[in-house]
């Protein structure tokens, strides 16, 4: 998950030794608010805007128009929370969506992760499915796992 943090100096710095992707003071937001063409860039790129309380409303305002359609509206980073746990909570976190095709794309591995990594991250989104739904793995039909340009193998399921 690739993040965002706004707000003033001292958080910046924090997050930027945390290994934060994206930073924004609030100069930056309001340079970034003026060109149209960074800002959907910007919007696209990160899964997660963080923002202080007292930036909230600049974030909404400069980057509302952009955020809002793509369904990232930017959270709230309380003052008294640690920022470490809220960025790691925040990085490993995934989002689900299902509208009209009762399917779901996730992505589970990077390029550089080991077999049993990739197939721990794979248990835990199934997992994780599975208790949400009202039938739990009976509402599975199929599982796929592919890579970005490879064919899809079938790894189980309800028929499987």
């Amino acid at each position: 998950m690739k993040l965002a943090v706004v707000g003033p100096d001292d958080v910046l710095d924090k997050a930027k030794e945390l290994g934060v992707d994206v930073t924004l003071s609030k100069d930056q937001l309001e340079a970034l608010s003026k060109n149209p063409k960074e800002a959907k860039k910007f919007a696209k790129s990160v899964d997660y805007v963080l923002a202080v309380p007292q930036m909230m409303a600049e974030v909404g305002r400069y980057l509302g128009r952009y955020l809002g359609p793509l369904g990232k509206s930017p959270n709230v980073l309380p003052p008294n929370a640690n920022l470490e746990t809220m960025i790691d909570r925040f990085s490993r976190t995934a989002k689900f969506r299902l509208r009209q095709n009762p399917v779901i794309h996730a992505r589970v591995a990077t390029r550089d992760m080991d077999d049993d990594d990739i197939a721990e991250n794979i248990e835990v989104v199934l997992r994780d499915i599975e208790n949400r739904l009202e039938q739990g793995a009976q509402n599975i039909k199929h599982v796929h796992v592919k890579t970005t340009m490879g064919p899809a193998v079938e790894i189980g399921g309800a028929e499987a």
